[in-house]
């Protein structure tokens, strides 16, 4: 079976197609595939703004028309450019349907600067992006995440592939450009033939600093780094052929991602953001919205976690909100590690004051809080685990061209390999503990402690945010323990008081 493979001409567009194409070889027998290309009118149309285009189509409908038309028999769409109509099987235009999506790449946004602005410090930063979405969400976050004062963003229009822009900002034209990860991942990654492709990327990177932009205060567009493989509506046998191929969990995240895009209206050029985030203990979901139809809505929340625990008074609780913050911590003596490894931050005092730490250096941070600690202080942080957890993988080894390893700074008495700890902790639980209903864990080491003291609690109802808490959490209450997951302690206090 012979099949034509249509998208656009880009060398992300063509990549993509690539990458379903080598899906299809792979887990269809006797399947062979050929590649076209098309320009969209999108394409076609290179000098009027994004936001003065049409909402609907304008990057995938004339591909869609080929495919209709019985030219090509698939075409392989970026799935946040289809519009709202395209959304699954048996919906949409009446002579095509999506029928399949591989496994999504990392949906976060990148922003790069200039090395030369970012040794400037300037305190108003020119940043290239065409997009509502990112224009909105970057200027109430962006400026605490940056290591100087920044106290205005003038956003600049910016068209073109993904070289195109890249060289609108080392020209100078602007001090910063926000990418979708997703794109420079695939470029740097793929190898032959894109080799020219990521050597221009690489050459970009070279010439500024990046950060991962964090997931709950700048989501990504609906679908963004999915890939959408559209067939004929008629074409039966195919559809049940690329069954094989399709990523379920992409599948749901990014249905549950257009609805939320559907609730505000639907307009691509409306700004809003919206990940869906699989996990093993559930679904993560960011949405930030400020739009004309649905107003603003911003959620940070985790769904199909398991049942809720039944709730109970303040009284029952541990830690009480004036109970938190129970630990005594100590600064530790420690060497700056004199290598390249990454630091990766439990806390904001957990990287010593003391350390020199260069920007190439990659910083990771626990959560938002020790992000904007770690910036004031003016330390380059090139993303965050957001609270979820050191298992969070930050997925940056295609930008730094290596296999990332790292210096977990955290407390004594962690058990890892690469934990370095740099500041000691002293528990202080509360002696009627016992008396107590339900708990949020903060540390694998205090539960052990507090079980141990009173094993009764281990019959109470026990949270903790994911991470090595939360493996520990599982490992002393066992398989059938009263145990789940919360993002963080606010979200579980709201959930469990009366």
């Amino acid at each position: 079976m012979r099949l034509n493979i249509l998208s656009r001409a880009s060398d992300l567009a063509r990549l993509q197609a690539m990458l379903v194409g080598r899906a299809i070889e792979a887990g269809v027998p006797g399947a062979a595939v050929t590649y076209v290309t098309r320009a969209s009118a999108g394409d076609r149309d290179s000098s009027t703004p994004l936001t003065a285009l049409p909402t609907k189509g304008v990057f995938t409908a004339d591909l869609s028309d080929q495919l209709a038309s019985g030219a090509v028999d698939l075409v392989v769409h970026s799935w946040k450019d289809l519009p709202l109509e395209s959304a699954g099987p048996g919906v949409g235009r009446p002579d095509t349907l999506i029928a399949a999506t591989l496994e999504r790449a990392d949906p976060r946004d990148l922003i790069l600067v200039r090395r030369a602005v970012a040794e400037a410090r300037p305190s108003t930063l020119r940043v290239l992006s065409s997009s509502p979405r990112r224009e909105w969400l970057l200027q109430s976050t962006l400026p605490a995440l940056l290591s100087w004062p920044v106290t205005g963003l003038e956003f600049l229009p910016v068209r073109g592939n993904i070289a195109t822009r890249l060289t609108r900002l080392i020209e100078g034209r602007g001090d910063a450009l926000v990418v979708a990860k997703a794109a420079l991942d695939r470029l740097l990654g793929f190898g032959d033939p894109f080799d020219a492709a990521a050597g221009a990327v690489r050459s970009a990177l070279a010439q500024t600093r990046w950060i991962v932009l964090p997931t709950r205060e700048v989501p990504g567009a609906p679908a963004q780094g999915a890939i959408a493989v559209e067939i004929a509506a008629s074409n039966h046998a195919l559809r049940d052929r690329l069954r094989v191929i399709s990523h379920e969990p992409t599948w749901r995240a990014v249905t549950k991602e257009r609805e939320v895009l559907a609730a505000h209206g639907g307009g691509c050029h409306e700004a809003l953001g919206a990940t869906v985030l699989p996990r093993r203990y559930g679904h993560v979901i960011s949405v930030r919205a400020h739009t004309t139809r649905g107003g603003e809505a911003e959620e940070w929340l985790l769904a199909d976690a398991g049942d809720h625990f039944p709730r109970t008074e303040a009284s029952r609780i541990w830690p009480r909100p004036d109970e938190r913050g129970h630990g005594e911590r100590r600064l530790l003596a420690v060497v700056q590690p004199d290598d390249d490894r990454g630091f990766w931050v439990a806390r904001s005092e957990a990287l010593p004051s003391s350390w020199t730490v260069s920007p190439d250096r990659i910083v990771w941070a626990a959560g938002r809080t020790t992000w904007r600690k770690l910036a004031a202080r003016g330390v380059w942080v090139h993303g965050s685990a957001e609270g979820l957890g050191d298992g969070e993988v930050p997925g940056v080894d295609d930008l730094t061209g290596r296999h990332s390893e790292w210096h977990r700074l955290t407390h004594e008495g962690v058990n890892d390999a690469n934990a370095l700890a740099t500041y000691a902790v002293t528990d202080r639980l509360p002696d009627d503990l016992a008396t107590r209903t339900h708990f949020f864990w903060t540390s694998g080491t205090s539960l052990q402690r507090a079980i141990e003291r009173w094993p009764s609690i281990r019959n109470g109802w026990h949270s903790s945010g994911p991470g090595r808490t939360w493996q520990a959490l599982e490992a002393a209450l066992g398989p059938n323990g009263r145990a789940r997951v919360s993002l963080d302690y606010d979200a579980w206090h709201r959930e469990v008081t009366a």
